[in-house]
């Protein structure tokens, strides 16, 4: 056999066995997708390494097909988060929706969610943890003293990376916030956001200037 014809074989076997490990890739993504935490890019390397014995330098390449299929076949993709603990990833909309997409089932919960994250926009980005409950609370959303409910929003949803719940200052002027999370960020359509408002007010989405220019931007 000549080398020409043993090349083309040999790499004819590699982008057999690359298919198989980007399929392999895609369908542990979406496992682990369902629980809308981020995915560590060591376990994906570890899972296709154990099922499809992927080579290590091969590993980005099928990472980056993963997320080609993801996109052109189902609608979402790849996104890289900041981590403490190596590079991770979470799976969003490839393109923007004309709803809040959430993976809460619970209707209250997702209320609450829904709620938490308008607050913030319309807050200009940031609320303090006793604004946030003092609002929730208002609403009729969640009651003064459900402290299961708050450790849903802190614990839970900010796992997920729909919020952020950061300490900032210092001293005395220490507090805890919410802003929203890197999930909130790609996927959150903020005119549908500003729309709900607009709705419940009897107003329309240009009454809140700074809001509706910033939903308007780039369309």
């Amino acid at each position: 056999m000549s080398q020409k014809r043993q090349s083309k074989n040999n790499e004819s076997i590699n982008n057999t066995y690359l298919k198989i490990a980007v399929k392999e890739c895609v369908r542990y993504i979406f496992c682990r997708e369902g629980s809308k935490i981020p995915i560590k890019r060591a376990e994906i390397l570890k899972h296709i390494q154990s099922v499809c014995e992927t080579p290590s330098n091969q590993v980005n390449n099928v990472i980056v097909e993963a997320n080609n299929v993801l996109k052109t076949v189902y609608g979402y993709k790849l996104i890289q988060v900041d981590a403490k603990s190596g590079v991770q990833y979470i799976v969003v909309l490839h393109d923007e929706c004309n709803s809040l997409h959430s993976s809460v089932s619970d209707l209250q919960q997702r209320r609450l969610l829904n709620a938490a994250l308008t607050h913030i926009y319309m807050s200009g980005g940031t609320v303090k943890e006793d604004d946030m409950w003092k609002f929730l609370t208002e609403t009729g959303l969640l009651e003064e003293n459900d402290y299961a409910g708050r450790k849903l929003l802190i614990n839970m949803i900010t796992r997920q990376m729909y919020l952020q719940y950061n300490k900032v200052g210092d001293g005395e002027l220490a507090r805890n916030v919410f802003e929203w999370g890197q999930r909130t960020i790609e996927e959150a359509p903020k005119m549908y956001l500003l729309k709900k408002m607009a709705e419940a007010f009897d107003k329309s989405p240009g009454h809140w200037c700074e809001q509706y220019k910033e939903a308007t931007e780039g369309t």
